[in-house]
């Protein structure tokens, strides 16, 4: 497949029918995983400084680091929820990714040590327009592997393929959730668009998972041999 096909294909995903169909798939799968998606942000919440501050007038001001931290491993626990599955999504579940999920938070606790005493913002910035699809594609692929560094590495090979070969509707995708949190940070305050940001960003988990899944079926041979 030429990688101007594969663009081609990826722009008939705009087509009123199929774009309808994707978002009906991604309602779908934020309905079947509500309860983890709310569990997982209930944890965020627990570190919030300012509602023990508001609750018992209690300062704690390291909760915001580890709101920072969270804030990463999150980000691989709701594709992990949002990624579909035989399996039951239960305690066992999640279990079985133990592995993954260990190796994840030590190269996120390695990065965040290596910024040290720098504004987190980075961490947002950091997830330029190629960052976060491949980052959604990278986790995904690995998720479908065994558990091993060398599965890890040709994991993120395979996201930057499916990046490219993707390219016009990942940019576009990406492109129309900065412009909607850039609107809503105008419009809220900033303790609010935190929140209203990640639920935001559930939704966008949701939906590239689902192209993720529609692509990888499409474009099988380009990836696995």
């Amino acid at each position: 497949m030429s990688l101007l096909q594969s663009w081609k294909e990826s722009l008939l995903f705009l087509k009123p029918e199929n774009i309808k169909l994707l978002l009906l798939v991604t309602v779908r799968t934020l309905y079947q995983s509500y309860k983890f998606f709310i569990l997982l942000f209930l944890l965020f919440v627990l570190f919030e400084s300012n509602l023990w501050q508001f609750l018992l007038g209690v300062s704690a001001p390291f909760f915001g680091i580890i709101q920072k931290i969270l804030l990463v491993n999150l980000f691989f626990l709701f594709v992990l929820v949002a990624r579909p599955s035989v399996k039951r999504k239960s305690a066992a579940y999640f279990l079985d990714y133990n592995c993954h999920f260990m190796i994840w938070a030590l190269i996120s606790f390695l990065v965040i040590l290596l910024r040290r005493g720098q504004d987190f913002a980075w961490l947002y910035k950091a997830s330029g327009f190629a960052i976060l699809p491949i980052g959604f594609f990278w986790i995904l692929f690995w998720l479908d592997a065994r558990c091993t560094i060398e599965n890890l590495l040709l994991s993120l090979l395979q996201a930057i393929k499916m990046f490219v070969f993707n390219f016009p509707f990942c940019l576009l995708f990406f492109m129309i959730p900065f412009f909607v949190f850039s609107l809503i940070k105008l419009l809220v305050s900033g303790a609010l668009f935190k929140y209203l940001e990640i639920f935001i960003f559930i939704l966008y988990i949701c939906f590239f998972t689902n192209f993720y899944v529609k692509r990888l079926h499409d474009q099988f041979h380009l990836y696995f041999r």
